[in-house]
Parts: C-alpha cells; sequence; structure tokens
C-alpha cells in the first residue's frame, strides 16, 4: 500500500505542477469572466431601446373613441411594459423628417419609424398604410446588432394590430371578427412528467432546460479525456526515451502496483481539471441564464432536479470513465518507443471522445436508434455525457449498468496493462517482441 501511495504522489506531482494549478485557475476566471460580459450584454440588450416616430401628425386618423396615431401607440406600448412617464419621454423620440440621420445619432435612437405621407389617405381608402423603418449603422455585436431590428417587428405589429382593432368599429363587430378569424380557442398544454400532470410545460421547454444543464458534460469530458490521455502516454513515451521507466521497473514493486497508481495518479488530476471546467462552465451559463426574460425554466419544479445522491453518481462515473480512458492510454503508451511516437498514438483515444460527445449533444440517449445505444454503451466515455440527463429523468437503472460496466472495463484495461509491463514489450518495443518476430517468421 505504501508503494502504491508513493507513486500516487510522485505522478500527481508530476502531472498537477503549478503551471497546471494556474491553467485551471485561469480557466475558471476566464469563464466567470466570460460568463458575466455575455450576461451583461444579454441584460442590455433586455431593456426597451430609444426610438424614433416622425411625420405622424399629419398622419393621425380620427376615430369615434378619439385621435389614433403611429407615435402614441407605440409610447403606449412601451407604457404597459412598466415604462415609467420620464423614462418614456427619453425612450420615444419625435423625429425632424429634415433631420432624419443626425437625429438617430443625436439621441442614440436604435430604429426610426418614419410615417408615409399616403398614410392617412390610403388607410381611409381601403389601402395598406405604409411605415418605413431608418437605421443608422454602427458595429455593435452579435447579441446587440439584432436587438433594432427584432424590437422594430414587435413594434410595427403592435402598431398593426393597434390600428386593426380601431378599423373594426363597435365591441360587437371586433367581437364577431376575432370569432370568425379564430373559432377554436387554445385550452392550453398538459404535459404528464413521471405520472404527474402539469399545465404549465410543453415537452420543448423542458428540452430545451435540459439541454442548457447537461450541455456541458460531453465537451467536459471530451477536453478532459483527450488532455489527460495526451498527458499519459507521452509521459510514458518520455520516460522510455529517458531510461526512467527501466529504473522504476527494476525497483522491488510489484508491477500491478505500479500501473495502478500511475492511473489513480492522473485519473485524480483529469477529476481536478474536470470539477474545474464544471465550475467555470456553470459560472458562465448562470450568468446567462439569470437575466430576465433569457432564463429556463425550474426544472426542479416538475421534479427533475439533482441531489446530493445524484451529483456523487455523476462525480463517480466522471472518474471511472477518467479511469478508463487511461487504461487506454497505457496500453497505447506501451507501445510507443519514445515521446515522439507518443504524441500520434493519442488519435484513437480523441475519436473515442469525440463520437459519443456529438451523438448525446444531438440526439442523446433516448433519441438514439437501438445501434446509436449500443455503440454509446460500449464507449466507456460515453456514460457520464448520459448519466445527467438520465439522472434528470429518474432512469439510476442506465447510470448504475453504466458505473458498472466501467468498472469491469477499468479492471481489464488495468490487467491486460499489468500483463503488457510485465513482458519484453514495454522496454524492447513491439519490433523486438518475440511472437511479433516469430510472426514474421524471424528466428529468435
Amino acid at each position: 500500500m505504501s508503494h502504491l501511495l508513493n507513486i500516487v504522489k510522485k505522478e500527481v506531482r508530476e502531472l498537477l505542477t503549478p503551471g497546471s494549478v494556474i491553467s485551471i485557475m485561469v480557466v475558471i476566471f476566464l469563464f466567470m469572466g466570460l460568463g458575466g460580459f455575455i450576461g451583461g450584454e444579454i441584460e442590455k440588450s433586455a431593456v426597451l431601446p430609444v426610438v424614433g416616430v416622425g411625420n405622424y401628425e399629419e398622419q393621425t386618423l380620427e376615430f369615434d373613441d378619439g385621435e389614433w396615431n403611429v407615435y402614441d401607440t407605440i409610447r403606449g406600448f412601451y407604457t404597459s411594459q412598466g415604462m415609467s412617464k420620464e423614462a418614456l419621454d427619453k425612450s420615444v423620440i419625435k423625429i425632424d423628417m429634415n433631420n432624419i440621420e443626425k437625429d438617430i445619432k443625436t439621441y442614440g435612437i436604435s430604429v426610426a419609424f418614419i410615417v408615409d405621407d399616403n398614410f392617412k389617405s390610403n388607410i381611409l381608402n381601403g389601402i395598406q398604410g405604409t411605415v418605413h423603418q431608418y437605421y443608422v449603422y454602427s458595429p455593435s455585436g452579435m447579441i446587440n446588432g439584432s436587438v433594432s431590428t427584432a424590437v422594430a417587428d414587435i413594434l410595427i405589429q403592435n402598431v398593426n394590430d393597434d390600428l386593426s382593432s380601431h378599423l373594426m368599429g363597435s365591441d360587437d363587430t371586433k367581437a364577431a371578427i376575432k370569432f370568425l378569424v379564430n373559432p377554436i380557442t387554445n385550452g392550453g398544454t398538459h404535459t404528464f412528467i413521471n405520472g404527474q400532470e402539469y399545465s404549465d410545460v410543453t415537452p420543448a421547454q423542458l428540452d430545451e432546460a435540459m439541454s442548457s444543464q447537461t450541455i456541458m458534460i460531453p465537451m467536459i469530458i471530451m477536453i478532459i479525456i483527450m488532455m489527460i490521455g495526451s498527458m499519459v502516454i507521452s509521459s510514458m513515451g518520455s520516460e522510455k526515451e529517458n531510461k526512467t521507466l527501466e529504473t522504476l521497473l527494476t525497483m522491488p514493486i510489484k508491477r500491478t502496483t505500479i500501473v495502478s497508481g500511475k492511473i489513480l495518479a492522473a485519473a485524480i488530476v483529469g477529476l481536478v481539471y474536470g470539477i474545474a471546467y464544471m465550475v467555470g462552465l456553470r459560472f458562465y451559463l448562470n450568468s446567462i441564464l439569470s437575466i430576465e426574460g433569457t432564463s429556463s425554466i425550474d426544472l426542479s419544479k416538475y421534479g427533475m432536479a439533482l441531489d446530493t445522491f445524484d451529483f456523487v453518481l455523476l462525480t463517480l462515473s466522471m472518474f471511472l470513465a477518467i479511469v478508463c480512458a487511461l487504461g487506454i492510454c497505457m496500453i497505447l503508451g506501451a507501445f510507443a518507443k519514445n515521446f515522439k511516437s507518443a504524441q500520434t498514438m493519442t488519435l484513437p483515444l480523441s475519436l473515442l471522445a469525440i463520437i459519443p460527445m456529438f451523438i448525446t449533444m444531438f440526439s442523446g440517449w433516448y433519441g438514439s436508434s437501438m445501434l446509436m445505444k449500443g455503440i454509446l454503451f460500449i464507449i466507456p466515455f460515453s456514460h457520464p455525457m448520459l448519466a445527467s440527463e438520465a439522472l434528470l429523468n429518474n432512469d439510476y437503472t442506465l447510470v448504475l449498468a453504466g458505473i458498472a460496466y466501467m468498472m469491469a472495463f477499468a479492471l481489464i484495461s488495468i490487467l491486460v496493462t499489468v500483463k503488457l509491463y510485465k513482458s519484453d514489450i514495454l522496454i524492447t518495443g513491439l519490433s523486438q517482441n518475440k511472437y511479433i518476430q516469430k510472426f514474421r517468421g524471424k528466428k529468435i
């Protein structure tokens, strides 16, 4: 046991260097800062923008219940959104028709609505009226750049609906037209979740919320497996090149202890990286989803939240996946002649990590065919990617089956690695192995 502990300490010190610790902290703060920045941009975009209205006074319409124009209708919409009188005067600006561009720049207007000269006469003659939209382009980024156009569409639709309501005439006429256009009313949605009926959520909303909770896991697993796998294989190649592996193998320590110590140490470091990435991404997503109007529904309200036991299972699943990956790396690294050749052996591991990542992100376990499910189950790295979605759906059978499979896979990979460590392949390489030479027809 003391030999195993010493090897684990040695490997952890070599893998978890001050530079790697700094890189972990940088990742966390990077995601936190990025999440805060994007969240701030979304929060700014959620505020109603400044709009301008021009040429509306001459195009004011007279109805039995008073006058109607585009300017007052937009102000009414902003008021209905809870905007104060003081803020309203700064948000809906009258545009000088002779200085449209200047006014847009001066008042920071996102979009200006200019009513057509023939608007009033066209409406009175049963012809559609026209409202023009004016912008002044300035680079504003992906989020803010689309806000002005989106708000313009909403305002135009609101103006259109409001004028349509006035043109319908009396309340009886409005009711009759409303009935003819929409004779059937929507009675709401009813969704059964684990036998419980809910009337305020749809499956699409649940899928969207679940995706926002689970989308980070596949990416983290793929990154960690590729990163740690590359480190372990490269380390073995370097040990061979520097002859330190030969020294280690001559010491009075069981090969099983050496292999277990190396895998356990690398798995601990990989888990540290994984948790660090999860914390960073959690800050990033929370900064975005916490903005009002952009956050997902509360899954805990529908009995789909992860408790402490679920997080323990998820962490265990991630740890075992890393152990399985390291077992494969140890096997691949045994055939590496030196540091350079070790670098080329990470490709199979990368493919095994990328395949389940894409499948789980696009279709998941429950949306995949039986063939895809078989492929996902066989690849050990898939199980922590599937675990979060399965736990949210209370599918403990899939999670526990995956944990059992990964335990068996890890044990077999360790036994195979121990077998390789006891053979001459580790030192002489695959080309010098007696069985390979016999297969090639050479005399031993």
